[in-house]
């Protein structure tokens, strides 16, 4: 075969070498192309079970706890929190029966989402070596009639079982579980002690029903009221642009202010901000009858707003017209009324004010808006 025939066949091949692979990167480049033009599509993994399920129903994990708030599952009656501390308890032993105790908040919680009826008694146990006044909670399933079973969780704290034995004879008393918290060394669980409303006891002649306050007023106490009304009548009303001016000035500059300085606008910061019944031990609240308690602390108020642009609370203005409206001393209330309102129906900030501002109008003391 000649020299020229191999060249022509080596040409052949080459070609067809050429074809074979622009081909195959053109296939590629094609497949290319739809990839990255066909829209996503995301395969679903195998959806295993929830953390509830796992749990068989029971609560979340937070922070380490297996946590669990208990809904209704006081006995059948009428009941409210005792009035001992905030009304809730830390069930106290729990460590030293902690299985048994997990076992038992498990099923409970599993019985509370379920809508199966549990909860706890409380049994007194006056044998008790330690303590006299000793008194278990007794967790239970099933109705507070006939328990499916009971399990002994601890004792309620000794001060608080202390107080309770205090109770007149024949109280009812009973408990219902709130919270439990779960852990991996500890249980905690909060209940709440209960007894019935006030209304009952009282009229099962455990309680007596407290006396209704006496409104203290007298001459000398009308006549301290006179003069803060005609104070109020006769001193300058601020506009709220003068009180923030007040407010400004007297505002406490550490930089600027001399010691001197600072130490006076302490003084009437303090003096603006505790009228003197709030340093008394038995608080504001045994004044609320008392007419010239109330004329004198709204007095050290009015103090205040004139020297430093701050309003005075409204809560004692509002016990003057209270304990006018009791007296029926109407005419004296709109007379209050209308002198407070010259002051503070149109810079008091909040809801009381907004109270005493409608008071006055309902008592024709200023006209309607």
């Amino acid at each position: 075969m000649s020299f020229s025939v191999w060249w022509i066949v080596g040409g052949v091949v080459l070609v067809i070498l050429g074809l074979s692979v622009w081909k195959s990167s053109k296939a590629a480049r094609q497949r290319r192309h739809l990839d990255e033009t066909r829209p996503l599509i995301k395969v679903a993994k195998p959806k295993g079970p929830s953390r509830a399920e796992q749990r068989g129903l029971r609560a979340a994990v937070s922070m380490g706890w297996e946590v669990h708030k208990f809904g209704d599952n006081a006995p059948a009656g009428d009941w409210v929190q005792w009035t001992i501390g905030s009304g809730w308890f830390d069930v106290q032993g729990l460590f030293n029966r902690k299985e048994g105790v997990r076992e038992f908040l498990r099923l409970a919680a599993q019985a509370d989402l379920l809508g199966e009826p549990f909860g706890a008694l409380l049994n007194p146990v006056h044998d008790n070596k330690h303590d006299k006044n000793a008194m278990q909670v007794i967790g239970i399933l099933g109705p507070h009639e006939a328990p499916t079973s009971r399990v002994f969780l601890g004792y309620v704290p000794a001060d608080v079982a202390a107080e309770v034995a205090s109770f007149p004879e024949g109280m009812p008393i009973a408990v219902e579980l709130k919270k439990s918290r779960i852990g991996e060394v500890d249980v905690i669980l909060n209940c709440a002690g209960l007894w019935p409303p006030a209304k009952q006891r009282q009229e099962m002649g455990l309680e007596t029903a407290p006396s209704k306050p006496v409104t203290r007023v007298d001459e000398n106490a009308l006549e301290q009221l006179d003069a803060l009304i005609e104070r109020m009548n006769v001193m300058p009303a601020l506009t709220a642009k003068q009180a923030a001016a007040r407010q400004k000035k007297n505002r406490i500059d550490f930089i600027k202010d001399d010691e001197a300085t600072i130490q006076r606008k302490l003084a009437e910061l303090e003096a603006d901000r505790s009228p003197s019944v709030l340093e008394d031990p038995g608080g504001f609240k045994q004044y609320d009858n008392d007419l010239a308690k109330q004329v004198e602390i709204v007095s050290e108020g009015l103090d205040g707003w004139r020297r430093s642009g701050m309003t005075p609370a409204p809560y004692y203005s509002y016990r003057i017209a209270v304990i006018l409206s009791k007296q029926k001393d109407v005419e004296r209330e709109k007379a209050f009324l209308a002198a407070w309102c010259r002051h503070f129906s149109e810079v008091g900030v909040g809801q009381r004010y907004a109270v005493l501002v409608e008071r006055a109008r309902k008592k024709g003391a200023i006209p309607e808006a």
